[in-house]
């Protein structure tokens, strides 16, 4: 069998798997692609005893807790009632609960929220953390006709939005017009319905994440005042939940917080100060000196936490770090694999690999679960043995080095426990170059079609692909797009320059040079491809990529007419307007430029690397695809850059994605999937085939 561009549909995603407290019993989140309905379906599935069985089955079980061992609460619209309410825009979140023994889901209660997380506390309590609208903070403590007369009243105004505050909207809600996430305590023993709900946080603060202590007496939470500009460093605040007092960690403009947690008596961090290398500088690791009140580094080392590795089939979120005993387990971008690390009070090393990356895990009665991309093949679940303590000891965890440690690293014993994908074609091999570019060694991979394997086989169209980001990478894992384009006769490259993920700060550092030393990596990248693999034909070579890849692809069009063809997707095209526009530009573009207002020239700076400015240079035919409801790279930047290829002659086609985000092509509506990727497709075919 070969890829085809419906195989999409028949891809399956794994991810949410969350061991209960008795660590006898997992439950995990699988995700359906439903063209029919152009959605996506969620079911939890329970791991036990090394089985997997099916939990639930009505579509929309996204998010979980365990309440106890044997309970699992999920939020969902089952009734007609919870399905009208929601469809209406009414706050109410509906939570069920299940036993995994066995027996029907049945319902627990409802909170007049927009429940993100729920977690059960003691003695009939729950902490939640809920989305709430600044305009009407009280609005939980209304009657629900009262809180229906508002969700119609809103509707009502769709006219119009507001703001009054930065960013205004934000990639994937929308507008978040004076909105933040809150946390609540929610008390099922209180009699009186008004004080069943009491908030922890105000309304101006917006939680990022939590952390509940082992015994759930006291928890920290992470995040910042909103108003009226979301500050660019997290605070740090301890609550204790049984006399309600609360102490701050980390000040205000100190560290960028990815995770704050207990281990055993120290309150640990994963942080950055973003002294060195601005937002995309590198994690440390944090521990709280309780006597000073001062924050200290724990290790010198740089940490490249958490799975950056790129992938078109990764569907839903699970955690990166995980307390068991006296280690941290955490997940770390490593060249181009997710690996499983374990942290102690003296070292750090790795744990468990599979052969492409870790997207989740879990312990078992003391055996380790992984979901992962594991041999090529879309995600499923698997037991793995993890490295001894000798052998972990052995093994050089710095990634800074000339090649990617683990590469000589002994291979680990895996077990697939399920067999969701396996109906999916073979995935065409992958092969890894590496090569050397200005005293650095690089890595880039290659999907060559079977018939460009034979003897004396003929030249071959190739498609160079760019990863987003650019602080993420590519790596040696199932990617459809990739594998189609592979089926469909064409050579597939793709690498990580300096800029991407996995590697040191120096390496992924290239702020106030976007456009030049990652433009001559790929470029050489490029070059090293046609040079080893003669069945490229260098005349029939597409350029294609999105977000940091469309800035790329933006770039390259306006510096080389060297290829046939370009689709750019989701890009930024000029600096000056996206500083403005994107959910994330007024941080953003001046970081990454390495400029501020506070200099004389800064514009001057952000429109020298605006592949806009260099539009007059253009002469390659590209594509132009972009979504409507993208924040993160907004419509204009796609349509800035489609009317100056047009207003100088080169042949463009504008495509927009009505009620899509910037992540049509990982998560977005399937019609809209399929849609995009038949347009590159057939843009290739014009101008490359």
């Amino acid at each position: 069998m070969r890829t085809t561009m419906e195989t999409l549909h028949d891809i399956r995603g794994l991810s949410g798997l969350t061991a209960n407290e008795a660590g006898n019993a997992a439950v995990f989140v699988r995700t359906d692609m439903d063209v029919d309905d152009n959605s996506y379906k969620n079911n939890l599935f329970l791991l036990r005893q090394g089985e997997v069985s099916q939990l639930t089955s009505g579509g929309e079980e996204s998010s979980f807790v365990f309440e106890d061992n044997e309970h699992v609460l999920f939020a969902a619209a089952r009734s007609k009632k919870e399905k009208e309410d929601k469809e209406c825009g009414l706050a109410e979140t509906s939570f069920y609960r299940i036993n995994i023994y066995g027996g029907e889901a049945v319902p627990a209660f409802s909170l007049p929220l927009n429940v993100n997380k729920v977690e059960a506390l003691k003695e009939g309590k729950y902490l939640i953390t809920a989305t709430v609208s600044q305009a009407a903070p009280d609005l939980y403590e209304k009657s629900r006709e009262e809180r229906l007369d508002y969700a119609k009243s809103k509707k009502d105004k769709k006219f119009f939005q507001e703001a009054e505050q930065i960013p205004f909207w934000f990639n994937g809600p929308g507008y978040l017009a004076a909105q933040s996430q809150r946390l609540f305590i929610y008390d099922t023993t209180e009699c009186e319905t008004g004080k069943k709900l009491q908030p922890l946080t105000d309304a101006d603060y917006d939680i990022s994440s939590y952390y509940l202590h082992p015994q759930k007496k006291k928890l920290l939470y992470f995040g910042n005042f909103v108003s009226p500009r979301a500050q660019t460093y997290e605070t740090v605040f301890e609550l204790d939940l049984l006399s309600g007092k609360e102490r701050q960690i980390v000040k205000d403009g100190h560290l960028s917080i990815y995770s704050a947690f207990y281990w055993g008596e120290k309150i640990a961090l994963f942080a950055s100060d973003m002294q060195k290398q601005g937002l995309n500088q590198n994690t440390q690791v944090y521990v709280y000196d309780e006597e000073t009140a001062e924050i200290k580094t724990l290790l010198e080392r740089e940490l490249q936490y958490g799975n950056s590795v790129g992938t078109d089939v990764n569907y839903g979120r699970s955690a990166s770090s995980f307390v068991k005993d006296d280690s941290i387990y955490f997940l770390e971008t490593n060249w181009h694999r997710s690996i499983l690390m374990r942290l102690t009070a003296d070292t750090i090393e790795p744990h468990a690999m599979v052969q492409g990356s870790i997207t989740g895990f879990a312990f078992l009665d003391d055996e380790l679960y992984v979901t992962a991309f594991h041999d090529m093949q879309a995600a499923e679940l698997y037991k793995v043995e993890p490295y001894s303590k000798e052998v972990s000891a052995k093994l050089d965890s710095d990634a800074s080095g000339d090649d990617a440690p683990f590469l000589s690293w002994p291979e680990t014993k895996v077990e697939k426990i399920t067999s969701f994908n396996s109906e999916i074609p073979s995935a065409v091999k992958m092969e890894r170059i590496l090569f050397e570019h200005e005293d650095l060694n690089l890595e880039g991979f290659i999907l060559l079609p079977p018939a460009a394997r034979e003897a004396g086989a003929k030249t071959f169209p190739a498609i160079l692909d760019i990863h987003g980001g650019p602080k993420t990478v590519y790596g040696d894992i199932y990617f459809h797009e990739m594998q189609f384009w592979a089926s469909e006769g064409y050579i597939v490259i793709f690498t990580n320059p300096r800029g991407s993920d996995g590697r040191n700060d120096a390496f992924s550092d290239i702020r106030g040079d976007y456009g030049g030393r990652d433009f001559r990596d790929i470029m050489a990248f490029v070059d090293e491809s046609l040079q080893r693999y003669p069945q490229i034909d260098p005349e029939r070579v597409g350029v294609t990529g999105g977000s940091y890849g469309g800035f790329m692809t933006n770039w390259i069009v306006t510096h080389t007419d060297r290829f046939k063809a370009a689709a750019t997707q989701r890009s930024i095209s000029n600096w000056t307007s996206f500083y403005g526009v994107s959910d994330i530009g007024f941080r953003f573009a001046f970081d990454q430029n390495n400029t501020s207002w506070e200099d004389d020239d800064a514009f001057s700076v952000l429109w020298d690397r605006s592949p806009l400015k260099y539009i007059r240079n253009a002469k390659t035919p590209t594509l132009v695809l972009h979504s409507d409801e993208d924040y993160r790279c907004p419509l204009e930047q796609g349509v800035q850059f489609f009317t100056g290829l047009v207003d100088f002659g080169v042949p463009a086609k504008l495509i927009v994605f009505n009620k899509e985000t910037h992540e049509l092509s990982r998560s977005g509506k399937p019609k809209g999937r399929k849609k995009r990727l038949l347009e590159i497709t057939q843009w290739f075919e014009k101008y490359v085939r």
